[in-house]
């Protein structure tokens, strides 16, 4: 697995903790509008990078500094199953601070697995639509516009459950987050947050639900 050749020290995305960020060069099914990521590691894989090896290394002299570590992307769970739980569990071995996977909800079973297994202390997922309220075929244009993808059914199961799971998981570790797309009207995230407010209160969960600004990539 190639890593993004810069680790970012983040004090924003995990409120009240110091967190080293981490990006997996492997890719994304997604194509969201203005992501600020696509060009650099998921459409052009850069030419230098970082092995699993150096990110070892890195904790093993100056994990220390921080008190959790973030895995994002492109879509982290790209990568296949068997290499993320053995990344995280060495990781576990070798620091002592929290474990987050930031993904889109695309890979419900990966994402549940992480859960069991307990290899993860957070997830932070991205609900970029209110998938219960829009039909795959007469709104198919709105998730082509927003995320890249042409909807089927199967996957917005996926992605109504992985929420679902993050929402049940029940810790301030988690978040459920959505961008405020220029592209959409604002009652597309009152519906988000409904849903999301919903699924809290049936599961008593305090999981934390952030609608964040969109910021044009500098480009």
């Amino acid at each position: 697995m190639k890593l993004y050749n810069t680790f970012i020290r983040t004090f924003t995305d995990l409120p009240d903790h110091t967190a080293l960020l981490i990006h997996s060069l492997s890719g994304c099914p997604l194509h969201c509008f203005g992501c600020h990521n696509y060009d650099e590691i998921v459409a052009n894989t850069p030419k230098e990078y970082k092995t699993l090896d150096d990110l070892y290394d890195y904790l093993k002299k100056s994990g220390f500094l921080f008190d959790a570590i973030m895995f994002s992307g492109g879509e982290f769970l790209i990568n296949p199953l068997d290499k993320v739980c053995d990344l995280l569990r060495q990781v576990r071995n070798l620091f002592d601070g929290k474990i987050i996977v930031t993904t889109s909800g695309i890979y419900y079973n990966k994402l549940r697995t992480l859960y069991d297994k307990q290899l993860v202390d957070g997830i932070h997922i991205d609900m970029k639509l209110p998938y219960h309220a829009l039909d795959t075929e007469k709104d198919a244009q709105i998730y082509n516009d927003i995320m890249g993808i042409t909807p089927s059914e199967k996957l917005v199961d996926q992605l109504i459950a992985s929420v679902d799971a993050v929402i049940e998981h029940n810790s301030v570790l988690d978040q459920v987050r959505t961008v405020r797309y220029p592209l959409l009207d604002d009652a597309f995230f009152t519906e988000i947050r409904h849903f999301v407010e919903e699924r809290k209160a049936y599961y008593d969960s305090i999981v934390p639900y952030y609608l964040n600004e969109f910021i044009y990539p500098e480009n």
